[in-house]
Protein backbone atom coordinates (compact mmCIF):
# COMPACT_ATOMS: atom_id res chain seq x y z
CA UNK A 1 0.00 0.00 0.00
CA UNK A 2 0.73 3.31 -0.70
CA UNK A 3 1.81 6.00 2.00
CA UNK A 4 -0.82 8.02 3.67
CA UNK A 5 -1.24 11.77 3.38
CA UNK A 6 0.26 12.07 6.44
CA UNK A 7 3.14 10.23 6.13
CA UNK A 8 4.07 12.18 2.52
CA UNK A 9 6.73 14.17 2.75
CA UNK A 10 6.20 17.98 3.13
CA UNK A 11 8.81 20.22 3.22
CA UNK A 12 9.20 24.45 2.65
CA UNK A 13 12.69 23.92 1.96
CA UNK A 14 12.58 24.84 -1.30
CA UNK A 15 9.88 27.53 -1.09
CA UNK A 16 12.80 29.10 1.05
CA UNK A 17 15.01 28.64 -1.35
CA UNK A 18 13.42 30.29 -3.94
CA UNK A 19 12.76 33.36 -1.63
CA UNK A 20 14.54 36.07 -1.12
CA UNK A 21 13.82 39.41 0.93
CA UNK A 22 11.38 40.45 -1.42
CA UNK A 23 9.46 37.92 -2.58
CA UNK A 24 9.60 34.24 -4.25
CA UNK A 25 11.55 34.20 -7.67
CA UNK A 26 9.35 32.96 -10.25
CA UNK A 27 11.70 30.54 -11.78
CA UNK A 28 14.39 28.03 -11.34
CA UNK A 29 17.05 26.85 -13.49
CA UNK A 30 16.91 23.65 -12.34
CA UNK A 31 16.70 23.68 -8.59
CA UNK A 32 18.42 26.96 -8.57
CA UNK A 33 16.47 30.87 -8.16
CA UNK A 34 16.82 32.21 -11.38
CA UNK A 35 16.64 35.92 -10.02
CA UNK A 36 16.73 37.38 -13.77
CA UNK A 37 12.97 36.09 -14.25
CA UNK A 38 12.11 38.70 -11.53
CA UNK A 39 8.92 37.85 -9.25
CA UNK A 40 5.06 37.58 -10.02
CA UNK A 41 1.69 38.36 -7.93
CA UNK A 42 0.04 35.02 -9.26
CA UNK A 43 3.37 33.44 -7.33
CA UNK A 44 3.38 35.66 -3.94
CA UNK A 45 -0.28 35.43 -3.47
CA UNK A 46 -0.16 31.18 -3.87
CA UNK A 47 2.85 31.63 -1.86
CA UNK A 48 1.11 33.53 1.28
CA UNK A 49 -1.90 30.75 0.84
CA UNK A 50 0.79 28.00 1.55
CA UNK A 51 2.47 30.05 4.24
CA UNK A 52 -1.26 30.74 6.00
CA UNK A 53 -2.33 27.19 5.76
CA UNK A 54 1.22 26.28 7.03
CA UNK A 55 0.91 27.89 10.02
CA UNK A 56 -2.48 27.13 10.16
CA UNK A 57 -1.57 23.12 10.38
CA UNK A 58 1.66 23.20 12.35
CA UNK A 59 1.93 27.30 14.15
CA UNK A 60 5.88 27.17 13.33
CA UNK A 61 8.18 30.46 13.01
CA UNK A 62 8.88 29.86 8.92
CA UNK A 63 5.59 29.71 7.85
CA UNK A 64 4.66 32.96 10.10
CA UNK A 65 8.17 34.70 8.59
CA UNK A 66 7.23 34.28 5.11
CA UNK A 67 3.07 34.91 5.37
CA UNK A 68 4.37 38.30 6.46
CA UNK A 69 7.19 38.65 3.31
CA UNK A 70 4.49 37.69 0.69
CA UNK A 71 1.70 39.55 2.60
CA UNK A 72 4.36 42.72 2.08
CA UNK A 73 4.59 41.60 -1.78
CA UNK A 74 1.22 42.34 -1.98
CA UNK A 75 1.18 45.29 -0.68
CA UNK A 76 3.82 46.59 -3.36
CA UNK A 77 1.90 45.26 -5.73
CA UNK A 78 -1.38 46.99 -5.29
CA UNK A 79 -2.39 49.92 -7.26
CA UNK A 80 -3.78 53.35 -5.84
CA UNK A 81 -7.14 52.05 -7.57
CA UNK A 82 -6.86 48.70 -5.53
CA UNK A 83 -5.95 46.47 -8.55
CA UNK A 84 -2.47 44.46 -8.79
CA UNK A 85 0.36 44.88 -11.08
CA UNK A 86 1.58 40.89 -11.42
CA UNK A 87 5.04 41.06 -12.86
CA UNK A 88 7.98 42.66 -11.10
CA UNK A 89 11.32 42.77 -12.35
CA UNK A 90 14.83 41.89 -10.06
CA UNK A 91 15.28 45.12 -9.83
CA UNK A 92 11.72 45.30 -8.03
CA UNK A 93 10.58 47.69 -11.11
CA UNK A 94 6.96 47.04 -11.81
CA UNK A 95 6.70 45.64 -15.34
CA UNK A 96 3.18 45.73 -16.39
CA UNK A 97 0.61 48.48 -16.22
CA UNK A 98 -2.08 46.39 -14.89
CA UNK A 99 -2.02 42.10 -14.06
CA UNK A 100 -4.39 39.77 -14.98
CA UNK A 101 -7.87 38.99 -13.37
CA UNK A 102 -6.91 35.85 -12.60
CA UNK A 103 -4.09 37.53 -11.00
CA UNK A 104 -6.43 39.55 -9.02
CA UNK A 105 -7.96 37.09 -7.81
CA UNK A 106 -5.33 35.15 -6.80
CA UNK A 107 -4.35 38.46 -4.88
CA UNK A 108 -8.08 38.73 -3.17
CA UNK A 109 -8.11 34.88 -2.71
CA UNK A 110 -4.48 35.16 -0.17
CA UNK A 111 -6.13 38.25 1.49
CA UNK A 112 -9.03 36.09 2.21
CA UNK A 113 -7.08 34.04 3.81
CA UNK A 114 -4.87 36.04 5.77
CA UNK A 115 -7.94 37.17 7.03
CA UNK A 116 -9.96 33.88 8.30
CA UNK A 117 -6.45 33.02 9.88
CA UNK A 118 -3.49 35.39 10.31
CA UNK A 119 -0.37 34.04 11.20
CA UNK A 120 0.61 37.02 13.58
CA UNK A 121 -2.41 39.95 14.52
CA UNK A 122 0.07 42.27 12.82
CA UNK A 123 -0.95 41.22 9.20
CA UNK A 124 -4.45 41.81 9.56
CA UNK A 125 -4.99 45.37 9.43
CA UNK A 126 -3.10 45.73 5.89
CA UNK A 127 -4.75 42.53 4.67
CA UNK A 128 -8.12 44.29 5.35
CA UNK A 129 -7.13 47.61 3.74
CA UNK A 130 -6.39 45.97 0.85
CA UNK A 131 -9.60 43.57 0.64
CA UNK A 132 -11.70 46.32 1.05
CA UNK A 133 -9.63 48.59 -1.61
CA UNK A 134 -9.99 45.95 -4.24
CA UNK A 135 -13.57 45.28 -3.69
CA UNK A 136 -15.04 47.20 -6.01
CA UNK A 137 -13.09 46.04 -8.52
CA UNK A 138 -15.26 42.79 -8.13
CA UNK A 139 -18.44 43.87 -10.61
CA UNK A 140 -16.14 44.51 -13.62
CA UNK A 141 -14.34 41.45 -13.62
CA UNK A 142 -14.90 39.79 -17.58
CA UNK A 143 -12.86 36.48 -17.73
CA UNK A 144 -14.54 33.21 -15.99
CA UNK A 145 -11.92 31.67 -14.45
CA UNK A 146 -10.85 34.98 -12.90
CA UNK A 147 -14.56 35.54 -11.41
CA UNK A 148 -14.24 32.10 -9.94
CA UNK A 149 -10.82 32.77 -8.21
CA UNK A 150 -12.80 35.61 -6.88
CA UNK A 151 -15.85 33.89 -5.47
CA UNK A 152 -13.44 31.72 -3.31
CA UNK A 153 -11.84 34.76 -2.01
CA UNK A 154 -15.51 35.48 -1.24
CA UNK A 155 -16.16 32.49 0.37
CA UNK A 156 -13.07 32.98 2.69
CA UNK A 157 -13.71 36.54 3.49
CA UNK A 158 -17.26 35.79 4.80
CA UNK A 159 -16.21 33.15 6.62
CA UNK A 160 -13.40 35.41 8.20
CA UNK A 161 -16.34 38.15 8.56
CA UNK A 162 -19.65 36.97 8.72
CA UNK A 163 -21.48 40.20 9.52
CA UNK A 164 -20.06 40.67 5.74
CA UNK A 165 -21.93 37.42 4.13
CA UNK A 166 -24.93 39.55 2.75
CA UNK A 167 -22.63 42.07 0.56
CA UNK A 168 -20.23 38.57 -0.03
CA UNK A 169 -23.93 37.59 -1.74
CA UNK A 170 -24.52 39.85 -3.46
CA UNK A 171 -21.15 39.93 -5.22
CA UNK A 172 -20.83 36.71 -5.48
CA UNK A 173 -24.59 36.53 -7.61
CA UNK A 174 -22.79 38.52 -9.81
CA UNK A 175 -19.57 36.68 -10.63
CA UNK A 176 -21.73 33.27 -10.16
CA UNK A 177 -24.47 34.91 -12.80
CA UNK A 178 -21.68 35.50 -15.32
CA UNK A 179 -20.04 32.07 -15.10
CA UNK A 180 -23.90 30.54 -15.68
CA UNK A 181 -24.02 32.87 -18.91
CA UNK A 182 -21.07 31.28 -20.32
CA UNK A 183 -22.06 27.64 -19.29
CA UNK A 184 -25.20 28.45 -21.42
CA UNK A 185 -23.90 29.84 -24.55
CA UNK A 186 -20.94 26.97 -24.20
CA UNK A 187 -22.34 23.37 -22.68
CA UNK A 188 -24.14 20.90 -24.33
CA UNK A 189 -25.24 17.72 -24.56
CA UNK A 190 -21.47 16.27 -25.12
CA UNK A 191 -19.88 19.34 -23.85
CA UNK A 192 -20.57 19.87 -19.97
CA UNK A 193 -18.01 23.29 -19.88
CA UNK A 194 -18.13 26.94 -19.83
CA UNK A 195 -15.86 27.62 -22.42
CA UNK A 196 -15.21 26.09 -26.02
CA UNK A 197 -11.84 24.70 -24.61
CA UNK A 198 -10.28 23.48 -21.72
CA UNK A 199 -7.14 25.03 -20.91
CA UNK A 200 -4.92 25.46 -17.47
CA UNK A 201 -6.29 25.18 -13.64
CA UNK A 202 -9.64 23.69 -15.57
CA UNK A 203 -11.37 22.76 -12.23
CA UNK A 204 -11.20 25.94 -11.11
CA UNK A 205 -14.31 26.97 -12.96
CA UNK A 206 -16.59 24.36 -10.61
CA UNK A 207 -14.76 25.22 -7.74
CA UNK A 208 -15.95 28.54 -8.29
CA UNK A 209 -19.80 27.56 -8.62
CA UNK A 210 -19.89 25.07 -5.81
CA UNK A 211 -17.97 28.18 -3.54
CA UNK A 212 -20.85 30.12 -4.99
CA UNK A 213 -23.78 27.49 -3.88
CA UNK A 214 -22.42 27.45 -0.07
CA UNK A 215 -22.41 31.48 0.24
CA UNK A 216 -26.12 31.66 -1.89
CA UNK A 217 -27.43 28.61 -1.30
CA UNK A 218 -28.48 28.52 -5.24
CA UNK A 219 -29.72 25.17 -6.50
CA UNK A 220 -28.73 25.78 -10.22
CA UNK A 221 -25.31 26.97 -9.61
CA UNK A 222 -24.78 23.51 -7.43
CA UNK A 223 -26.18 21.82 -10.29
CA UNK A 224 -24.14 23.04 -12.98
CA UNK A 225 -21.63 23.13 -10.30
CA UNK A 226 -21.70 19.20 -10.45
CA UNK A 227 -22.27 18.75 -13.89
CA UNK A 228 -18.75 20.49 -14.76
CA UNK A 229 -17.09 18.86 -12.64
CA UNK A 230 -17.99 15.20 -13.25
CA UNK A 231 -17.61 16.29 -17.14
CA UNK A 232 -14.14 17.19 -16.12
CA UNK A 233 -13.25 14.30 -14.39
CA UNK A 234 -14.61 12.19 -17.31
CA UNK A 235 -12.13 13.87 -19.33
CA UNK A 236 -9.05 13.72 -16.73
CA UNK A 237 -9.16 10.69 -15.09
CA UNK A 238 -8.57 6.77 -16.17
CA UNK A 239 -9.77 4.99 -13.45
CA UNK A 240 -7.63 6.57 -10.06
CA UNK A 241 -5.12 7.89 -12.18
CA UNK A 242 -5.34 11.61 -13.15
CA UNK A 243 -4.81 12.02 -16.36
CA UNK A 244 -4.12 16.19 -16.49
CA UNK A 245 -5.31 18.49 -19.88
CA UNK A 246 -1.70 19.06 -21.93
CA UNK A 247 -1.06 22.59 -23.11
CA UNK A 248 0.05 21.22 -26.30
CA UNK A 249 -2.63 23.02 -27.72
CA UNK A 250 -5.34 22.72 -25.15
CA UNK A 251 -8.76 21.09 -25.40
CA UNK A 252 -10.99 22.59 -28.06
CA UNK A 253 -14.61 21.11 -27.86
CA UNK A 254 -14.02 19.99 -31.16
CA UNK A 255 -11.28 17.38 -30.60
CA UNK A 256 -12.09 13.68 -29.51
CA UNK A 257 -9.22 13.85 -26.19
CA UNK A 258 -7.32 16.05 -24.67
CA UNK A 259 -4.17 16.37 -25.36
CA UNK A 260 -1.55 14.29 -23.14
CA UNK A 261 1.21 16.79 -22.88
CA UNK A 262 2.95 18.71 -21.11
CA UNK A 263 0.48 18.10 -17.82
CA UNK A 264 1.44 21.48 -15.37
CA UNK A 265 1.26 20.75 -11.72
CA UNK A 266 -0.93 23.86 -11.48
CA UNK A 267 -3.56 21.66 -12.71
CA UNK A 268 -3.55 18.89 -10.02
CA UNK A 269 -3.61 21.23 -7.09
CA UNK A 270 -6.48 22.70 -8.51
CA UNK A 271 -8.10 19.32 -9.09
CA UNK A 272 -7.45 18.83 -5.37
CA UNK A 273 -8.69 21.84 -3.92
CA UNK A 274 -11.85 21.70 -6.43
CA UNK A 275 -12.63 18.34 -5.31
CA UNK A 276 -12.45 19.29 -1.09
CA UNK A 277 -15.09 22.19 -2.25
CA UNK A 278 -17.22 19.75 -3.81
CA UNK A 279 -17.19 17.35 -0.84
CA UNK A 280 -17.67 20.40 1.36
CA UNK A 281 -20.59 21.38 -0.28
CA UNK A 282 -22.53 18.21 -0.93
CA UNK A 283 -20.60 15.54 1.70
CA UNK A 284 -20.19 13.27 -1.40
CA UNK A 285 -17.22 11.49 -0.08
CA UNK A 286 -16.13 10.30 -4.29
CA UNK A 287 -15.00 13.93 -4.66
CA UNK A 288 -12.49 12.86 -1.52
CA UNK A 289 -11.00 10.08 -3.78
CA UNK A 290 -10.60 12.51 -6.81
CA UNK A 291 -8.94 14.85 -4.60
CA UNK A 292 -6.14 11.90 -3.04
CA UNK A 293 -5.93 10.95 -6.73
CA UNK A 294 -4.93 13.91 -7.57
CA UNK A 295 -2.31 14.71 -4.74
CA UNK A 296 -0.98 11.26 -5.72
CA UNK A 297 -0.57 12.80 -9.33
CA UNK A 298 2.80 14.39 -7.70
CA UNK A 299 4.23 11.32 -6.38
CA UNK A 300 3.80 9.03 -9.48
CA UNK A 301 0.13 8.00 -10.03
CA UNK A 302 0.47 9.78 -13.33
CA UNK A 303 0.68 8.67 -16.95
CA UNK A 304 4.49 7.88 -16.93
CA UNK A 305 4.65 6.46 -13.44
CA UNK A 306 7.45 9.13 -12.38
CA UNK A 307 7.21 11.55 -9.07
CA UNK A 308 7.23 15.10 -9.79
CA UNK A 309 8.07 15.81 -6.16
CA UNK A 310 12.00 16.10 -5.82
CA UNK A 311 12.59 14.67 -2.89
CA UNK A 312 16.45 16.04 -2.75
CA UNK A 313 15.47 19.76 -2.49
CA UNK A 314 11.71 19.46 -1.37
CA UNK A 315 10.52 21.11 -4.72
CA UNK A 316 8.46 19.98 -7.88
CA UNK A 317 9.39 19.40 -11.67
CA UNK A 318 8.04 21.72 -13.33
CA UNK A 319 5.91 19.55 -15.64
CA UNK A 320 5.16 15.91 -16.91
CA UNK A 321 6.35 15.79 -20.66
CA UNK A 322 6.41 13.22 -23.04
CA UNK A 323 10.01 12.31 -22.18
CA UNK A 324 9.48 12.14 -18.20
CA UNK A 325 9.52 15.52 -16.16
CA UNK A 326 11.17 19.12 -16.76
CA UNK A 327 13.79 19.41 -15.05
CA UNK A 328 13.43 22.74 -13.34
CA UNK A 329 11.48 23.41 -10.43
CA UNK A 330 10.19 27.04 -10.45
CA UNK A 331 7.68 28.68 -7.55
CA UNK A 332 4.40 27.65 -9.45
CA UNK A 333 5.49 24.14 -9.40
CA UNK A 334 6.94 24.04 -5.56
CA UNK A 335 3.28 26.44 -4.70
CA UNK A 336 1.12 23.64 -5.93
CA UNK A 337 2.28 20.73 -4.44
CA UNK A 338 2.20 22.49 -1.56
CA UNK A 339 -1.09 23.73 -1.70
CA UNK A 340 -2.10 20.26 -2.92
CA UNK A 341 -1.02 18.53 0.76
CA UNK A 342 -1.65 21.13 2.81
CA UNK A 343 -5.64 21.53 1.27
CA UNK A 344 -5.86 17.63 2.11
CA UNK A 345 -3.97 18.16 5.53
CA UNK A 346 -6.81 20.99 6.11
CA UNK A 347 -9.39 18.86 4.88
CA UNK A 348 -8.49 15.92 7.10
CA UNK A 349 -8.79 18.16 10.35
CA UNK A 350 -11.97 19.76 9.17
CA UNK A 351 -13.63 15.87 8.54
CA UNK A 352 -12.17 15.28 11.79
CA UNK A 353 -13.74 18.08 13.87
CA UNK A 354 -17.57 17.56 12.19
CA UNK A 355 -17.10 13.79 13.71
CA UNK A 356 -16.53 15.04 17.03
CA UNK A 357 -19.38 17.64 16.77
CA UNK A 358 -21.75 14.94 14.92
CA UNK A 359 -20.97 12.47 17.39
CA UNK A 360 -18.81 10.44 14.85
CA UNK A 361 -21.31 9.81 12.33
CA UNK A 362 -20.55 7.10 10.20
CA UNK A 363 -20.49 9.47 7.06
CA UNK A 364 -18.02 11.26 8.17
CA UNK A 365 -15.85 8.59 9.27
CA UNK A 366 -16.10 6.91 5.89
CA UNK A 367 -15.40 10.40 4.09
CA UNK A 368 -12.17 10.88 6.67
CA UNK A 369 -11.07 7.44 5.76
CA UNK A 370 -11.54 8.27 2.39
CA UNK A 371 -9.16 11.73 2.93
CA UNK A 372 -6.63 9.68 4.33
CA UNK A 373 -6.26 6.58 2.74
CA UNK A 374 -5.33 6.06 -0.95
CA UNK A 375 -6.40 4.32 -3.24
CA UNK A 376 -4.85 0.93 -3.91
CA UNK A 377 -3.57 0.22 -7.26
Amino acid sequence: MAPSATERPLSLDHLRRLTDCFGILQHANHALPDYRTGYTTDDNARALVVAVKHHRLHGDELSRELAGRYLAFLLYAQMSDGRFHNFVGYERRRLDEVGSEDCFGRAIWALGWVLLSPPQSGLVGPAEHMFHRALPWLTSLEHPRGKAISITALHRWAEARPEELPRARELTEHLAGGLMDRYQEHSRPDWEWLLPEMTYANAKLPEGLFRAYQITGCEEYLAVARRTMEFLCAKTFRGDVLCLVGNDGWYCSDAEEPPLYDQQPIDAAVMVEASLAAFDATGEAQHLTHAWAALEWFFGRNRHGMALYDAETGGCFDALTERGVNQNRGAESAISLLLAQLSVFDARQSISRRMLSEGSAIGSAEAAKRVEEPVER
